[in-house]
Parts: structure tokens; sequence; C-alpha cells
């Protein structure tokens, strides 16, 4: 999402900058030593002259990068925290620090560096960015917008402000993002992070012709690239195209790309053109890839019925029901808390259908006829009604012994019904209701 600023050439341009602080002596053996690789060496002239008493930044910081080379990460911090004791306006010591505590996922410590920086230096991009990054991490969207704000206020063309900021807004559902993507891919019409990501908000806004330009002209300039090959046929496919969607997926295809995606898209598209043999083709070796899409199996069996595989059409056309059917524990549960809801609220009759439907989508747990019973009885006062799903309870415990979904309170509800059943027969025989 952000990218590394520490390439060999700054390096090198950093190194430099310090070697005024450097002796002579430590400095053309120190800097020869990194600069050839061999970091240990390096490392053990830099310890030399520090026990001699040389404390220099530059002596300090050449120790710390030999260390990180090395992946001496903790020493390399422990380095740089002792040149920024004794060179506390150091800025780029403390921005080599920063960065080791961001990479080493100490983001606190990250922080109050990246945001010393940015005191000392209002217009520092790269602190800003890096402030942004940490606030991105720690869901702190807010404040990461503001510090993007801050990075484009200085930087308006900041392709990294520019693309963060999306992403971001994009997250936030804001319909905002949508501008800064165009303007990245604007700027950098090259870009093809840029491009990617506003032509598939394109295709997420239902807006998939516009997408279509977008993935062409960075085919143009790469036409082998399978990710906008496969956008692209995806763009045509959600744009009423299958028949132009149809050579994308292909081409992807016999670049080496073979994910469910490309065939079960391509499979629908033929199947949408009438092309049920190549939609079979396509759409089993998506199944292969993906056996729990539903629509994959719906497809998959629509274009097996139109030919002579009945069975095989439906099966595929079962696996797609089933797959597309929520688990009916859950369902029950939601039906239940909108029962207990409506119990509540004093809206029994509402809260009594709603737990009917909760018995009805799973029969496994007979909670559900506990409460019904209970409001017949306790609520709406409806004897008989409240006796039958009682009895219902108490059937359905019987046939299957320790259900209720492992329910502890079972037994001790069971004793309660039970004592309740007796009660309400005794009533209604006295009532001449039996």
């Amino acid at each position: 999402m952000f990218a590394m600023h520490s390439g060999n050439v700054q390096r090198l341009i950093n190194i430099l900058a310090l070697l005024a602080c450097l002796p002579v002596m430590a400095q053309e053996s120190l800097t020869d030593l990194y600069l050839n690789g061999e970091y240990g060496k390096a490392i053990g002239i830099a310890d030399e002259a520090i026990a001699a008493g040389d404390s220099t930044a530059g002596v300090l910081y050449l120790k710390a990068l030999s260390e990180v080379q090395l992946g001496l990460t903790v020493q390399a911090i422990q380095t740089l925290e002792t040149a920024l004791n004794l060179h506390p306006d150091h800025s780029r010591i403390r921005r080599t620090l920063a960065g080791l505590y961001l990479q080493a996922g100490d983001y606190t410590r990250s922080r109050d560096h990246y945001v010393r920086l940015v005191t000392l230096d209002s217009i520092d991009v790269s602190a800003w960015l890096k402030l942004a990054e940490i606030a991105w991490y720690r869901q702190q969207y807010e404040e990461a917008v503001t510090e993007l704000e801050q990075v484009l206020l200085i930087d308006s063309l900041n392709l990294e402000g520019m693309m963060t900021m999306g992403e971001i807004l994009n997250r936030l559902n804001n319909s905002g993002a949508i501008v800064y993507y165009q303007r990245a891919f604007r700027h950098h019409p090259r870009n093809q992070k840029a491009a990617y990501a506003l032509a598939n908000l394109y295709i997420q806004g239902k807006k998939p012709h516009e997408a279509i330009p977008v993935c062409e002209q960075i085919l143009d300039i790469d036409s082998t690239n399978i990710k906008f090959l496969k956008l692209l046929g995806y763009a045509h496919y959600k744009a009423g195209d299958p028949s132009s969607a149809i050579p994308f997926f292909r081409q992807a295809n016999s670049l080496g790309d073979s994910t469910a995606f490309s065939f079960k898209f391509r499979g629908i598209c033929h199947y949408l053109v009438i092309e049920h043999d190549q939609a079979i083709n396509s759409l089993t070796l998506a199944v292969k890839r993906d056996s729990l899409d539903a629509e994959i199996h719906f497809f998959l069996g629509a274009s097996l019925g139109n030919t002579g595989r009945k069975k095989e059409a439906m099966f595929h056309l079962d696996q797609s029901l089933h797959l597309m059917q929520p688990d009916p524990s859950i369902v029950s549960r939601i039906y239940a808390e909108q029962g207990n809801i409506k119990r509540l609220e004093g809206a029994y009759e509402q809260a009594y259908v709603l737990y009917g439907r909760a018995w009805n989508a799973d029969t496994t747990d007979p909670m559900a006829l506990y409460f019904m019973a209970s409001i017949m009885d306790n609520s709406l006062h409806r004897s008989e009604e409240a006796l039958l799903d009682y009895q219902r309870f108490i059937d359905r415990l019987d046939q299957v012994p320790g259900s209720a979904s492992g329910n502890d309170q079972i037994p001790s509800i069971r004793a309660i019904v039970e004592d309740r059943i007796v009660s309400l027969k005794e009533e209604l025989f006295f009532l001449d209701r039996k």
C-alpha cells in the first residue's frame, strides 16, 4: 500500500551527507566497508571508534545501517536510539529510527518520531505519509484522511497520497474516493495501480462502460497483462456484452491464468450467447477450483440441461440450491431474537408468529416451542393452545433426547412444563373444556 523510500541511491546520499561528521580515517574505512558490503567489518570498526570515544552521528549511523543490512533490527534500533540521545536534532537519524520501528510493528514509537519530524518540518511529505500509514493500520481513518490532506496540500499530485486517500474513502463508502482515483490516473496514466483501482470502482459503481477505456489504455501499453485482461472481460460482462468479454477471458487463460474467476465468467458468457458446450467446459474447470460457488453450479447445471446430460444438470442445480440456502440454525436464531424483542415490547401475537418461524426453520431446537407455549399461557391466557404447544415441546424432547443444542436448562424447564401441563388439564377439566 505504501512504497518504501530508502533505496540505494537515497541511502548513499544519506551516507555522504554524514561524512563531514566523521574523522578522516574512520570516514574512509567505514564508508568503503559499507559500500563494499562488508557490514560485519564496518560494525567492528564502528565499535572500535565508539570505544575510543568517537560518538559522532556518522559513526553511529553507519553502524546502524550495517546492522540493518545484516538483519539485526533490534541492535540497529538500539544504536540509533543512542545516536538520537546524543544528537536529538538529527532528522535523518530520527527518520531511520522511525522507519525501523514501523518495520518492527511498534507503531506507537514510530508515530512519536514521525510526529516530531512534522513538528520540525511541517512540509515533510514522507513523514506525513508514514503517519497516515500508521493511522490506517490502527483503523483511525479520520486521522489518516487529515494527514493525507496535509500531504496533498503540500504536493497536490502526490501519487501515494491520492491512491491512499482513495482507498480509505472507498473503505468508508465515501463517494469521494473516485475523485482521487481519477486524478491519480489522469496525472499518472501509465500507473497500473491507479488504473486498476479506478476501473474496479467504476464497475462497483455500476458504470462498467467507463471502466472499459481505462483497461484498454493499460493493455495498449502492456498487452499480456492478465489482471487487466480479466478486468476488461468482466467490465464487458457487467456492461451486458458477454460476446465481447469472452476473448479477454480466453486470452487470460491462454497466458496461464487458471483461476475460478476467469473460468466462471468465461463460462457464464458462453452460456449467455448460447454456446453451451464451451460453457460446460469452462464452468467444469471453475467448479473444480471452487466447489462452493452457487452461481457456478447454477450456470453449469443450466448449461448441462440444454444437452442430454440431465442427471448431471440436476446434481449441479441441487448443489446451487443447497449452497444458496442459509444454515437453518442461523435462520432460527434470527427469528428467535426477533421474537424476544417483540415479547419484551408486549407484542405477544407477533412474538408468537416469530417463534413459530424459528421452530419451522430448525426443528432440532424445541426452545421456540417452549416460548410459544409460554406466550399463550402467561401473556395471551389461551390455555388450550398453550397446552398443545407445551405438549409439542415434551414430545420433541422425547423424540430426540439431549436435543435443544445442549441447553443445560432443559431438564428444569421440562419439569416446569410437565407440572404446568397437569395444571392446565385440571383447569380445563373444571371449565369443561378438556
